[in-house]
This record gives structure tokens, sequence and C-alpha cells, in this order.
């Protein structure tokens, strides 16, 4: 089963609430306004806020008017971004290899192994999948018309 974590959940409310908030006030919220309006612990999105920094989806500016604002245009965002920032790849099977080409975990049965080439076309799809969505598409609560058609 594919689960992501709370670490995700809260980095994926954070960028939502930052997209939302780009067309007004300059876009700068602080981390107790997106703590406060999710009830995530102040501390843990502090650390995740500085992840996305790290990584370039968001600045930050100090002072009384600081904040956390997104460091590019929503639609040029992707769930991938925001999940492998906080998660690293999600992976479907110890040894499904991540979009770049690298196995992310050896085994012993990936000769042989006859769920490996499945759980790869469904580790790609799944690639695409977060790749296809764009925080544009979270902010404004529609899908690509790729992810409709998955659902269909």
């Amino acid at each position: 089963m594919v689960l992501l974590t709370r670490k995700a959940d809260y980095a994926l409310l954070a960028m939502a609430y930052l997209g939302h908030a780009a067309g007004r006030n300059g876009g700068v919220c602080s981390a107790r306004e997106i703590a406060a309006r999710y009830g995530i612990p102040l501390s843990v999105l502090m650390n995740i806020l500085k992840t996305l920094q790290r990584v370039g989806l968001v600045t930050s500016t100090r002072g009384a008017h600081g904040g956390y604002v997104l460091a590019r245009p929503a639609d040029s965002i992707n769930l991938a971004d925001i999940i492998g920032a906080v998660e690293g790849p999600v992976q479907v099977t110890h040894c499904s290899e991540h979009p770049d080409g690298l196995a992310l975990d050896s085994c012993e049965r990936s000769p042989w192994c006859p769920v490996r080439g499945p759980a790869q076309v469904v580790q790609n799809k799944l690639d695409q999948f977060f790749r296809d969505i764009r925080l544009a598409d979270v902010v404004e609560r529609s899908c690509p018309s790729s992810v409709a058609a998955l659902s269909s």
C-alpha cells in the first residue's frame, strides 16, 4: 500500500494555503497562521517549511510582517515536487525504480521476481500522476484532464 506520512499531508496543506494566499497581501503567511488553520503542530510545520525552503519551493521573510510565500507560481509546482521534498521518492515496492532510473533498493529476487515488472508499471503511473497534478490544480480544486481520465 502506498501511504504518505503526516509530514507529506502537512506539506501539501501548507503549500495549498500558500497557493491560496498568493493573490492577496503579497502571498506572505506566517507559519503560526498556517498551523492554526489546519491544527498542525507549529514545530513540525516549521521543520517542513524549512525543508520546502531548502529545495526552493517557498521563500521566507523575517520581521513583523514576515512569513512564507511560494517561490514559484503554483502552476509550476507539482505534487511530486512537494512530496519528494519531504518524503523522498514514493515507492510502490522496495525494488521500484525512481523516475531518474536508479533502483531505490536492491532485492535478491529481482532477476526472477514475477511482481517486479507489473509493480514498475504501477510505479511509473504513480510517478506520472504526481507529476501531472499541479499545486494550482489543488488550489483551484480541479484536476487536469489527464487526472479526470484516470477516474473514469
